[in-house]
């Protein structure tokens, strides 16, 4: 039986099947902390997709242009990076910074637009509360 508290992991699936990967990592992440519930979530693409699944509460903020907008399926678009970078540099004139824009942006961003537009963030949710509550 697991002691309390959890391990989360997280990263980024780039071009893998994030099913796939988790089906493939779980059980030696599992091997290695028998005494700790595992939570293994694989960002869609990557990361920053969450915040293209959430733009529209990141319009006009955080250096971000008020139009800033992704239409459909943020998880399916390679780059998110790229597309961030791109409308903080018509905005603000400087490119996105994982170390310095990402924390911001996570800080800013509704969480409830994300769940809603990006089914890995919605898993990360989940796997969340489930650490959280002791499931």
């Amino acid at each position: 039986m697991p002691s309390r508290g959890g391990v989360l992991v997280l990263f980024d699936a780039d071009d893998d099947c994030p099913v796939h990967l988790v089906h493939r990592l779980l059980a030696p992440a599992q091997e290695v902390r028998k005494d700790k519930s595992i939570s293994l979530v694989v960002a869609n693409r990557e990361f920053e997709a969450w915040f293209l699944a959430a733009s529209a509460s990141l319009a006009g903020k955080c250096g971000l242009p008020a139009d800033f907008a992704w239409p459909t399926k943020p998880e399916t678009k390679r780059d998110a990076k790229g597309v961030i970078s791109d409308a903080l540099k018509r905005a603000s004139g400087r490119p996105y910074s994982q170390s310095v824009d990402q924390p911001k942006l996570a800080a800013t961003f509704d969480m409830g637009i994300a769940r809603e537009n990006a089914p890995s963030f919605d898993k990360f949710w989940r796997e969340i509360s489930k650490l959280v509550e002791g499931e």
